[in-house]
């Protein structure tokens, strides 16, 4: 209600007050939730993922971006900082009802004490090893059709109907990361724990080097965020100083990888080469120097904006959707190299506002509820999305006891994360995966489990 009277009383040019005094609500309530939930006994789940997520996504920029933006206005070319108060008091909206429908099914349901039975490493690649071939397959075929740097448009891209297969697949080499960290964190003996963490910080390094070359800041932050959300699986505690360097270290890093990114385009980088990749980084590095670092990472982080833009634009410029950007929803049952006219799952800010060449802006979860059904949407499909996480999680808790369930569920709660900024469609297809891929190699390490024994 503070939030809603601070929104109507106070005026949109005074942005700076009006923006950060209901933001700060919305994260104060978003954390006393979490503090209520998670203080007594911590567990990665979904409920906490999304709401981290909301916080450093659509929430925490705005501190820092309503004044830099107050200082810079002419640099606000499309005025989203007279978004950011609306956007907020959507998210807090959109929140709250999530949390009533996470919390209205089996209240309070957290993970058990993780206990991981299968302890050898090397039954763990035999069991894996079909999937990590698969993996490495597809990574050749982005090197070798010009799509690592998935900068320069292909044809490949666009005309294969495999192209989506191989880009998914690219991105389970975290089953394996996340699998590996939590074997090491679980091993008591210290000679053996040893010996996994190698083995576990190796692949996490060829891991890190596959997606750095191409300058992928969200690949590789997921790399880095699955140890530690394997430490806190079998640990219960947050590991405050690994992730106080993480910080430090990583923001920069992040930093001069999303020029990078763009400089190996006009370099003409398509393949893994150190001896590009210099050349690429000095240039970069210049034209950081020019920049504003710290209000382009917030910039980068903060998609609210993209719903700012709808919750202040689209009513008086489009007809609300009715549940028309759901109809996809159906066609994730159906492989797109079955069927090579599958629906596009992702839904960009493009489709209704091209606000800039070649953006990528996110239409969000929240915003995608808005645009279907209003404000109404913004209350009722986060409810929605609060009993289907529930289920989800309830679905992985009650199955934790098996190995590859818990290793599915730490590459899962991985990708939770960036669920917020995704349409429905993507949220469905997502858990549909990650359950059938715990069915398929629970399956496949039973079959091996009584091979072995029957020898």
């Amino acid at each position: 209600m503070i939030s809603f009277l601070l929104l109507m009383l106070v005026p949109a040019e005074n942005f700076v007050l009006r923006s950060v005094s209901i933001t700060i609500i919305a994260v104060l309530s978003i954390c006393y939730y979490l503090h209520n939930r998670y203080s007594r006994k911590l567990s990665i789940q979904s409920d906490l993922l999304v709401s981290i997520s909301t916080l450093v996504q659509f929430l925490i920029p705005v501190f820092y971006l309503s004044y830099y933006y107050e200082l810079n206005p002419d640099l606000d070319i499309q005025s989203y900082r007279y978004g950011y108060a609306i956007t907020s008091f959507a998210v807090l909206l959109g929140q709250i009802s999530f949390f009533c429908g996470y919390e209205s099914v089996k209240k309070s349901i957290v993970f058990p004490r993780i206990i991981i039975t299968e302890s050898s490493v090397s039954n763990f690649f035999i069991v894996l090893f079909p999937l990590l071939i698969l993996i490495w397959i597809g990574r050749f075929v982005l090197l070798s059709t010009g799509t690592y740097y998935f900068i320069n448009r292909t044809d490949y891209q666009f005309s294969s109907p495999y192209y989506s297969v191989v880009a998914q697949l690219d991105g389970y080499g975290l089953i394996i990361v996340g699998g590996l960290f939590l074997i090491a964190f679980t091993e008591k003996n210290r000679r053996n724990f040893f010996f996994n963490f190698t083995i576990a910080f190796t692949v996490f390094l060829l891991e890190i080097l596959w997606y750095g070359f191409a300058g992928l800041r969200e690949p590789l932050a997921k790399t880095i965020i699955a140890p530690i959300f394997a430490y806190i699986f079998i640990k219960r505690e947050i590991p405050k100083k690994t992730l106080a360097v993480i910080v430090l270290v990583g923001l920069p890093l992040f930093a001069i990888l999303g020029e990078y990114r763009y400089t190996a385009s006009t370099f003409g980088v398509s393949e893994i080469s150190p001896l590009k990749t210099i050349p690429v980084l000095i240039e970069a590095n210049k034209r950081l120097d020019s920049q504003d670092v710290i209000a382009n990472l917030a910039d980068r982080f903060y998609d609210g904006k993209s719903l700012g833009y709808l919750l202040t634009h689209y009513p008086h410029d489009y007809d609300y959707e009715f549940g028309a950007t759901y109809i996809n929803i159906p066609f994730i049952l159906i492989p797109r190299f079955i069927y090579t006219d599958k629906p596009i799952f992702t839904m960009g800010l493009g489709k209704w506002y091209d606000l800039m060449e070649y953006s990528s802006m996110p239409t969000t979860f929240w915003g995608e509820s808005f645009i279907n059904f209003s404000w109404v949407g913004i209350i009722i499909i986060p409810y929605i999305a609060g009993l289907l996480l529930k289920g989800y999680d309830f679905l992985f808790i009650k199955r934790s006891s098996k190995t590859y369930w818990a290793y599915l569920y730490v590459f899962g709660a991985v990708n939770v994360m960036r669920l917020p900024v995704e349409p429905a469609v993507i949220w469905i297809s997502f858990f549909l995966k990650v359950i059938v891929l715990a069915f398929i190699f629970t399956w496949i390490h039973s079959a091996f489990t009584k091979v072995v024994i029957s020898r």
